[in-house]
């Protein structure tokens, strides 16, 4: 059966899952791999030097032996742009064609200096002199970006099939092929090392993302100054020590509690802009199917207690997102228990771009 690659580049490690078709219905992990990037490397979710990630890429490749056809990689920064747009009523093939002209008036950047895509939405049915119309979400991306990085993933040795928006992956990764049809809205929060995106779902699909530029290296750089300890030193603190799992905990004087109140304070900023997002899709709906629950992925997940702390302050259940054993099957990787479970926190993007290559 054909097997896909999932290619995440992301500010910390590039990391690659490769998936097959299961029997069973749920796609098979068949390998996993990362391999990490230093600092600068990537920043804001763009190549700053593309010869160390070119090397990281082809590292990765040679170290996990990974197929170097069928791979797609993901994009999240800020020069993507991802609108609600309404559209006349028309066929996929006709608004495929048709898309430059409508969507011009709601981006920032010229369409022809843009690579554009779109995913449907809803069916807005006629209503007086108002005609049938469709909404769907637009995704804008500067070309010259999206070439930056097709470019030093090939000159790696990697051919790329693919190129989808991180958003669109963590959606078909968490959701798998359960649609839930009828529930309320879902948050998905990716909690990466540069930057936290922030998705709004319905029914299985995306309709709201935010990028927030607060991810786990700001966690590190809060306690490596305050503290005055080097970087390295205050990443282990930082995996060690956590956040106050709740909202009034801190002042201790224990010789953790600093440590615990200067990665709270960071926390609080972040779930600050994390309950702005929600409670801004949730006002755009009236105030109707507000979002019920909150999961969360990402490198800076495994920060000890900040779930906990996000349930207290968001006030809805906030939990991570799991995919091995459930949504996906997991074959002979050559990787432990251990290391797999590890690497969960990692995983959604990787191999929701890998499923995008097995539809």
């Amino acid at each position: 059966m054909t097997a896909t690659v999932g290619l995440d580049i992301g500010t910390s490690a590039v990391r690659a899952a490769v998936l097959q078709g299961g029997k069973k219905g749920a796609p098979v992990l068949r390998k996993y791999g990362e391999v990490g990037l230093p600092k600068g490397a990537i920043e804001g979710g763009e190549i700053v030097d593309p010869a160390v990630v070119q090397d990281a890429i082809a590292r990765l490749w040679k170290t996990s032996k990974l197929p170097k056809k069928g791979v797609v990689m993901g994009l999240a920064n800020q020069r993507i742009i991802v609108r609600r747009v309404e559209v006349p009523d028309m066929s996929d093939d006709a608004l495929k064609a048709a898309l430059p002209q409508h969507v011009a008036e709601h981006i920032p950047m010229a369409v022809e200096d843009a690579v554009l895509d779109y995913m449907p939405l809803d069916d807005i049915p006629a209503e007086g002199d108002q005609e049938a119309r469709r909404a769907v979400l637009v995704v804008a991306a500067q070309k010259e970006m999206v070439n930056q990085y097709v470019d030093v993933v090939e000159a790696a040795g990697v051919r790329v099939e693919g190129v989808d928006l991180q958003a669109f992956a963590l959606v078909r990764a968490v959701f798998g092929a359960r649609i839930p049809l009828g529930d309320a809205p879902v948050a998905v929060v990716s909690l990466g090392a540069g930057m936290t995106q922030v998705l709004v779902t319905k029914d299985g699909s995306l309709r709201f993302l935010r990028l927030i530029p607060i991810g786990g290296n700001d966690f590190t750089k809060a306690l490596s100054t305050g503290l005055a300890v080097p970087p390295e030193e205050a990443e282990e603190i930082k995996r060690r020590v956590g956040v106050h799992a709740e909202p009034a905990a801190g002042g201790g004087s224990l010789p953790d509690d600093k440590a615990r109140d200067l990665l709270t304070e960071q926390a609080s900023q972040l779930i600050e802009e994390i309950r702005g997002t929600v409670e801004f899709y949730n006002a755009q709906q009236g105030g109707d199917s507000p979002v019920g629950e909150v999961m969360i992925s990402g490198n800076a997940a495994r920060l000890p207690h900040l779930a906990t702390r996000m349930t207290r302050v968001l006030d809805v259940p906030v939990v991570p997102v799991k995919l091995l054993g459930e949504s996906i099957q997991v074959g002979k990787t050559g990787l432990s228990d251990e290391q797999l479970a590890h690497a969960q926190p990692v995983l959604p993007v990787a191999v929701g771009l890998a499923e995008w290559g097995l539809v």
